[in-house]
């Protein structure tokens, strides 16, 4: 259903530029002007799509934001990416455990994925889709503790609020690493852990190359957009804060 959306709302856009644009040929040039009536076949043949996708689920809210939340309000944690992590947690581990008998240790996307923000008020699907207008999906995969440490680094390197669950990171003022921990733990290098992060990630985006290293790639077969709105549905309310997953100490 989703996907007729999407589709309904590109032909939306593609008659609406047809409706507002018109073509006045000669031998030597191609004029394009206001002057020539729309042809009025066209107009009535998109109006029905477009009253029914203004009316449809997608603009229907689904939970609602007390607060604006923005994925930089923090300094290398914030509002908005610690809810793409959180969020893909809360939906995903059920499907993951479901499949492989095992709980997913570390969430890991990336900030430049989030492309939008969460206004003060209702969010729709329309919202899930703004945030996440792309068709990446969650994989699961199993690294080891020496891949982790990479992970760590790069983190600690780019200094961007990249969401992250499960990772505590805690650095120096000078980003120089102070302490890591897995949920608390202490990271053990020859061990396995279960990371959840999307198929554009694992093909090298934004540079993570470490999830290269990936012994067992489980897909799960969930979008990330997906998991923003199933998110929404199960919380009416949404009130997210920065936290102390990833902090400098000053």
């Amino acid at each position: 259903m989703r996907s007729l959306f999407v589709n309904l709302l590109l032909l939306l856009i593609f008659f609406g530029c047809l409706e507002n644009t018109n073509l006045k040929t000669d031998i030597d040039n191609i004029e394009i002007n206001q002057d020539i009536l729309s042809d009025s076949s066209i107009v009535k043949f998109y109006l029905p799509f477009k009253k029914n996708l203004e009316e449809s689920l997608m603009n229907k809210p689904i939970s609602y934001s007390f607060e604006t939340y923005k994925k930089n309000d923090g300094e290398l944690n914030s509002t908005l990416s610690n809810m793409f992590a959180d969020a893909t947690f809360e939906m995903s581990n059920d499907r993951f455990k479901e499949i492989s008998g095992k709980n997913i240790d570390i969430v890991l996307l990336n900030n430049g994925g989030i492309r939008s923000m969460i206004s003060k008020g209702d969010i729709s699907e329309k919202t899930a889709f703004e945030l996440m207008p792309f068709e990446n999906s969650i994989v699961v995969l199993e690294l080891s503790g020496k891949s982790i440490n990479k992970m760590i680094d790069y983190l600690r390197v780019v200094k961007l609020q990249h969401p992250i669950r499960g990772l505590q990171i805690k650095l120096n003022n000078d980003y120089s690493l102070n302490d890591a921990k897995i949920n608390g733990q202490k990271i053990i290098i020859n061990k396995k852990y279960y990371v959840a992060t999307t198929d554009y990630l694992l093909d090298g985006g934004d540079k993570m190359y470490f999830l290269a290293e990936t012994t067992k790639t489980i897909d799960i077969n969930y979008k990330m957009r997906d998991v923003l709105i199933d998110y929404f549905k199960k919380n009416d309310t949404i009130r997210l804060k920065a936290d102390n997953r990833f902090i400098r100490i000053k």
